[in-house]
């Protein structure tokens, strides 16, 4: 391994050893005293490690063969509107007398999903997952994806966007700086009019214009100043091959993804009038964004899109007994991808991503289920980067977006800090305090108090344990039939506050 990407797995490391029930001269946890597992099965098809084995309580409750799920999907987010759409998933189990039963949470999970909002962005996603092909050690993943997000947000690349959010009351050049604002209050004065200046380089779009006239002849709103426009189609599949009775998994795989860019420069956009202010306004063209700005400074490439395309290699090391909801094991991974125009892509850069999940049960004859789960995680990106895919990072299990949102910074909006190298975590407790039966569909309810912890630096050699962003929040997780998450948390930082509805738990 080259030594500048050393110092990413080595933190990761450190931050097991300080942080996890393994560090600082903690013995090993054995497996759980309140996990009864039943005798291991004399007919497998290949020796599997018993921290993979299911507990006997669990198994009880474990469907056979095929069954589906799923829920009509209800959001609302300020900055993408009010979101409806549906998910639907099936899962194949398998039958009890299958020698792999009690060691996989499913033989195949197919789900489809279908996602809009009132502000169009668009999420659509099919995705097929299918563990021990054929009672082999391989497993097959394969996912195709459509997203359109009309209001993704740019804060700049790297330290500069940790700086706190500020604004001029109401965008007036004369105005009074506010600084360390809240991210509504800076989305609110951004909206006003103000004067238009030549530096704006409106383009109407061969529309007359004549607005509301002032001194330079024409006004202007800033209030997609911090916003893009992605459409992204993309395909990825990889294989993984187990070995060492299940516990570690060698995954290759590739990824197409054509990248469409659109700005707001120049587009008519819904404006307030800063004299009356409330919602006295009308359309006029939106400013010179932050995007332009950056691009037009030299600081960014990739302002016209381009495909990324690439070959993807990773390493797994996985203890945990039941994946969709685990109660006790380690999860860990290093990633390596690699996009060239050999395989298609207009870029040529490199990616490497580490991550370290830790889910302990400390009182299991107490509790049914309380679970401490930490996730640590750190991502570098390396040579021709276009800005856009600084906010992906590649884990085995799914694609892992910028800090902010629902699955890193949950009290920040999504991808508000982007970087080079990019390092955070996620600390939950999740404790089980009720279940029911309708039928035979089974539902356990668990109440999630937790806290996310990140930041980015622009020089890996850098990275340290200072000036991290904080949120914290608390959510609602309801397992239906065991391996079908669904999520509720709601989250606060000093910036911001959110409220998700999701599947599956975020780490």
């Amino acid at each position: 391994m080259p030594r500048k990407y050393q110092l990413i797995y080595c933190t990761i490391c450190t931050q097991i050893l300080f942080f996890s029930p393994l560090g600082l001269g903690a013995q090993e946890p054995s497996p759980m005293e309140g996990c009864e597992k039943p005798a291991p099965r004399k007919n497998l098809p290949f020796p599997m490690d018993e921290s993979k084995q299911l507990c006997k309580k669990d198994l009880d409750d474990k469907l056979e063969g095929y069954y589906p799920t799923g829920l009509p999907l209800i959001n609302s987010d300020p900055n993408e509107g009010i979101g409806y759409g549906v998910r639907g998933y099936l899962y194949d189990n398998g039958l009890k007398s299958d020698p792999l039963f009690d060691y996989t949470p499913y033989r195949m999970r197919f789900f489809a999903q279908y996602f809009n909002t009132n502000k169009n962005a668009q999420y659509h996603q099919l995705s097929l997952d299918m563990p021990f092909i054929a009672d082999t050690q391989w497993r097959l993943r394969a996912d195709a994806f459509l997203t359109i997000t009309p209001t993704t947000l740019y804060f700049g690349v790297g330290e500069s966007s940790m700086q706190p959010l500020s604004y001029i009351d109401r965008n007036q050049t004369n105005g009074r700086i506010v600084r360390n604002s809240s991210y509504l209050d800076q989305e609110t004065n951004l909206t006003y009019f103000r004067p238009g200046t030549p530096s704006d380089s409106i383009l109407f779009g061969g529309k007359s214009y004549t607005g509301f006239p002032s001194r330079d002849g024409y006004v202007v709103t800033d209030r997609m100043y911090n916003r893009y426009e992605i459409e992204t189609p993309m395909a990825t599949v990889s294989t993984e091959r187990s070995f060492v009775g299940g516990t570690v998994r060698l995954v290759t795989g590739l990824k197409f993804s054509n990248n469409i860019i659109r700005t707001y420069d120049g587009k008519f956009i819904q404006g307030k009038d800063p004299l009356i202010g409330g919602n006295f306004g009308a359309e006029v063209p939106n400013g010179k964004t932050r995007l332009t700005e950056d691009y037009e400074a030299g600081a960014i490439i990739g302002y016209n899109g381009g495909y990324t395309n690439a070959v993807r290699l990773g390493i797994v090391y996985d203890t945990r007994d039941f994946e969709p909801d685990p109660n006790s094991g380690i999860f860990l991974e290093a990633t390596y991808e690699k996009n060239a125009k050999a395989v298609g892509s207009n870029y040529d850069f490199d990616k490497y991503f580490g991550q370290a999940k830790l889910f302990w049960s400390p009182f299991p004859k107490v509790f049914d289920k309380l679970v401490v789960a930490n996730r640590f995680a750190v991502g570098l990106s390396d040579g021709n980067i276009p800005f856009f895919e600084y906010r992906n990072m590649w884990g085995t299990e799914g694609l892992v977006g910028g800090l902010g949102g629902l699955r890193t910074l949950r009290g920040y909006k999504q991808d508000r800090f982007v970087g080079r190298t990019i390092g955070w975590g996620n600390s939950e407790i999740r404790y089980k305090f009720a279940e029911t039966k309708i039928g035979s569909e089974l539902f356990v309810f668990n109440i999630v108090p937790f806290v996310d912890y990140g930041r980015v630096w622009d020089d890996e050699h850098k990275m340290n344990f200072k000036d991290y962003k904080y949120s914290r929040g608390l959510g609602l997780r309801i397992a239906w039939n065991q391996a079908t998450i669904i999520m509720i948390d709601y989250a606060k930082s000093r910036e911001d506050e959110q409220t998700f509805v999701n599947f599956s738990h975020v780490f």
